[in-house]
């Protein structure tokens, strides 16, 4: 059954039990199942400590406060209860790498503080029932319970860190004899002249975070292989324990049996007053996390320290420490070996003086010339010692940024340039650099000697430094640079301002246009079997239709037209394309309606073709009323029918805009002239043609503008073109008018595409 997690599963089915409890409103079966995975899940926490467990538990806690939240539907402070025990039992176990044994102490007794307010808040205040008093008090035992143990481990860790270690760096390692997990015995002693030795001491396998130290040196075992190191680890477990946990974590190194705490205590690592009742008690007290690197001559090189996750979470740490030792070792005898051939060889090679001098006059040269390249660098320069932070070297320029001179910098360490409220932050970049290798980062502001915050964007690279491990930070003073940043958001939000601004006013202007324009959909009253297709491009439309049904008051007689008999009702349709698009051609929009409307009460407009010479002569008065402004050039496309559908007669007169009439599925045209309708007074107008039609019955008239044929599409991006746009028309005499309107649409999207629509869209369709 290795690596199945049988608790937390049971608690995983409990829960789903408790769903359908809820979801058949037995809530309180529902707590009691959900109470039972909370505590099951909770049991392998010192096993397994995977993200399935962390969400059973999460997921008991929501659904008890779930439980006994629902019949009552107020404030859910039982759920907050609920959830805040959760979170304050094992969110140290889930973020282990930021809280470790000692960091952020203060969050188990602030959750528990939570977790009891809104406890009482809920019951004291609330209508709940006996429900709300019983099923979250475990969770807060429990979690109240946790935190007291917490502290107390946090307080005796923290005295045994500052007292450090009976085996200090540069003595002698002391002999060991310790079983393994298969028990064979192993020696210290059996690797001495051969290979560096790492030591791990581990709690137990009750503590989870000895289960991610673990885990975090297997990933790095073969980098240590590659380097001659051989990992071990030692706990307080029996034999049979270590192997499990060997089993379960898949380890690649041993683990050793120190029952009896000897070893640990001759190392200094265990705590004989231990007395934190909440992890399980060994008689001989529990070890610290700690690691020591002792080389191929049992000389120890590293100790890490408990209350730093940085140290014992980070085994790359080790890696430098272990190439001032000589990169690849070789044996003593080897050792031995060569230092007698050295004084054998003593005096056989000398290099001649001169040479020598002129070697090391070379070498001083590229030194200075490398300090003027770092003298004179505009960034500062900074190099750090890993394990403290202090400053081991800085240039000019670091001395200038932060206002110290480089001696009184270089008696201070990184943190003392960091604010106060920084320096979790601060140690947390230092063993990200480390781990990775180097880094960017511009989120922590440098302290000058003034207690001025600069801020810095700071790039970090891991360095070795007089054979010590250290990281060289290059700062860049970005003050301008943010400055600009923040007037650049400035001007960034008032043109997004402006923006919204103009698009209100837009969005405005649209209700407005659409407001004089008459609803298309009233053209059916007039023609029962008709459509009117309208796609502006943008928001307001350039283009519009116009129509009335106009009643003869009296006979009208045209010396261009038809004769009308008074009471004949005659439908007046345009489709008009104004210049431009957008605001502009809305403008001249509303003016050209405005003169169609015009026409109805005029009695000199008696046929199509003097209703444009109307419009064409009242757009130039509109428009160049000050002599002082720069003429306009602006106008208008139009095709312009009076269709008298009870006799079949149509009058037609088009500015630049034909009109086509479909008969039997063959297409005649009613040519327009080529001359629009503009507000220049520097063309000569012409007057406009009055086409006169009979129609028939079944006869279908076709107004438009050109929007539809200049769209770009199709596989090659080309123009619709007036002959595939005949050609559609043609095609569809079959469907009924509301359906032509359909088909258009659909023809028009998807030969478009996904390009932009390049112009408006107007069709208009009447059949007789």
């Amino acid at each position: 059954m290795k690596n199945v997690h049988v608790s937390t599963t049971v608690g995983a089915v409990l829960n789903l039990a408790s769903i359908v409890c809820i979801a058949l409103h037995y809530n309180l079966a529902a707590a009691i199942l959900s109470l039972l995975a909370y505590f099951a899940s909770i049991k392998e926490v010192s096993k397994y400590t995977s993200w399935y467990q962390f969400i059973t538990v999460f997921a008991s806690a929501a659904l008890i406060g779930v439980a006994i939240e629902l019949p009552f539907l107020s404030i859910p402070f039982i759920l907050v209860s609920c959830l805040a025990a959760g979170f304050g039992s094992i969110l140290r176990i889930v973020f282990f790498r930021i809280f470790s044994y000692t960091n952020h102490s203060w969050y188990e007794p602030l959750m528990f503080v939570v977790t009891l307010g809104a406890y009482l808040a809920g019951n004291l205040l609330g209508d709940y029932d006996w429900k709300a008093w019983s099923f979250p008090a475990p969770l807060i035992l429990f979690q109240s319970v946790l935190a007291w143990g917490i502290l107390k481990d946090k307080k005796q860790l923290l005295a045994h860190a500052q007292g450090g270690y009976k085996v200090q760096i540069g003595q002698a390692a002391t002999e060991f004899e310790l079983p393994d997990q298969d028990g064979n015995q192993v020696r210290l002693s059996d690797f001495k002249g051969k290979r560096h030795l790492l030591l791990i001491f581990v709690r137990g396998d009750w503590c989870p975070g000895c289960h991610m130290m673990l885990r975090t040196y297997e990933k790095n075992n073969d980098k240590f292989k590659s380097k001659n190191i051989l990992v071990m680890a030692i706990g307080p477990d029996p034999v049979g324990v270590n192997r499990g946990m060997v089993e379960k974590l898949g380890l690649d190194f041993k683990v050793l049996s120190d029952e009896g705490q000897r070893t640990a205590m001759v190392y200094g690592v265990q705590l004989k007053e231990y007395d934190n009742d909440f992890a399980e008690k060994y008689d001989e007290g529990i070890p610290l996390p700690a690691s020591f690197l002792i080389d191929i001559n049992g000389v120890v090189r590293y100790a890490s320290r408990p209350d730093k996750v940085g140290e014992f979470l980070n085994p790359s740490l080790i890696f430098p420490i272990v190439d001032q030792l000589g990169g690849k070792v070789s044996g003593s005898r080897d050792v031995m070996q060569e230092s007698t051939d050295q004084k054998k060889n003593t005096g056989t090679k000398k290099m001649d003086q001169a040479q020598f001098d002129e070697t090391i006059a070379l070498m001083q040269k590229q030194l200075n010339n490398y300090e003027s390249i770092i003298d004179q660098a505009n960034d500062a320069m900074i190099v750090i010692d890993l394990v403290d932070g202090k400053i081991h070297q800085s240039n000019p320029s670091a001395a200038k940024l932060l206002e110290y001179s480089r001696e009184e910098l270089e008696q201070r360490s990184l943190f003392d340039l960091h604010p106060k409220e920084y320096l979790q932050k601060s140690s947390e970049i230092v063993a990200d650099v480390w781990e990775k290798g180097g880094m960017i980062y511009n989120d922590i502001p440098f302290q000058t000697k003034s207690g001025k915050l600069v801020p810095v964007e700071c790039s970090a690279k891991v360095a070795p430094f007089a054979g010590r491990p250290a990281i060289v930070i290059y700062a860049r003073d970005i003050t301008e640079r943010l400055k600009m940043e923040s007037e650049l958001n400035e001007q960034r939000r008032q043109i997004e301002e402006k923006n919204k601004d103009i698009t209100d006013s837009i969005e405005y202007s649209k209700r407005i246009q659409r407001s004089i324009f008459i609803e298309k959909e009233k053209i059916k009253q007039y023609a029962p079997k008709s459509f009117i297709f309208f796609q502006p491009r943008d928001v307001v439309s350039g283009d519009f239709y116009w129509f009335t049904n106009y009643e003869i008051k009296e006979d009208l007689v045209s010396d261009n037209g038809y004769h009308y008999k008074a009471g004949t009702n005659v439908l007046v349709v345009a489709a008009v394309d104004c210049t431009g698009h957008g605001v502009p051609g809305a403008f001249m929009s509303i003016i050209g309606n405005t003169l169609l409307n015009q026409t109805l009460n005029n009695l000199k407009v008696n046929s199509a073709a003097y209703a444009l010479d109307y419009v064409n002569a009242e757009l130039k008065k509109a428009l160049n009323k000050n002599n002082e402004d720069t003429p306009l050039r602006d106008g208008m496309d139009i095709a312009l029918c009076c269709i008298d559908i009870d006799g079949k007669r149509l009058e037609y007169a088009g500015a630049n805009n034909p009109l086509y009439i479909i008969r039997n599925k063959e297409l005649i045209l009613l040519k327009a002239d080529k001359q629009p309708l503009t507000a220049s007074i520097d063309s000569e107008s012409k007057p406009f043609t009055n086409n006169l039609f009979e129609l028939q019955e079944g006869d279908t008239i076709y107004l438009f503008t050109d929007g539809y044929a200049d769209q770009f599409g199709g596989d090659k991006g080309r123009k619709y073109m007036y002959k595939q746009f005949k050609e559609t028309l043609v095609s569809i005499q079959d469907l009924s008018m509301e359906e032509q309107r359909t088909e258009l649409h659909k023809i028009f999207e998807t030969w478009k595409g996904n390009l932009s629509q390049v112009d408006d869209v107007l069709v208009i369709g009447i059949r007789v």
